[in-house]
């Protein structure tokens, strides 16, 4: 879950932590069903999104934009959080966009492999995800 911690800068002055203080505690949300599935915003609450299970490729689809924003009322527009998806079968799993949300660069994750995601917050009402 996106919440903005406080750290202390060189000064020892406590401070809340702003884009690229490197501050993160993930969680492993497993899903295991063997179907195409939501990308729910409580899976990705976690930080790292493992899909198991599947005996075939499958498509996942994002969570609203609305339902990402309200999850993480701290999150101003511009700010991002990381997510990682993992496949840990022999087959691959492609994103697609839920409403509001907007995908950008790699949208698939191969067999037995991770994928980094950043999930930013581009305006009042709208999300994108970008593959790295």
């Amino acid at each position: 879950m996106f919440v903005r911690p406080m750290v202390f800068d060189a000064s020892m002055i406590a401070r809340p932590a702003r884009p690229g203080d490197g501050v993160n505690n993930p969680l492993i949300v497993t899903q295991a069903t063997d179907s195409n599935q939501t990308l729910t915003v409580a899976a990705m609450a976690g930080g790292v999104y493992q899909r198991a299970g599947m005996t075939a490729g499958r498509s996942d689809t994002t969570d609203t934009a609305a339902n990402i924003i309200a999850a993480f009322p701290n999150m101003d527009i511009g700010d991002s959080m990381v997510l990682v998806i993992s496949v840990s079968v022999a087959f691959t799993l492609t994103l697609l966009a839920g409403a509001g949300v907007t995908l950008a660069g790699a949208t698939t994750v191969i067999a037995n492999s991770m994928r980094l995601f950043l999930v930013t917050k581009t305006g009042a009402a709208t999300v994108t995800i970008t593959g790295l």
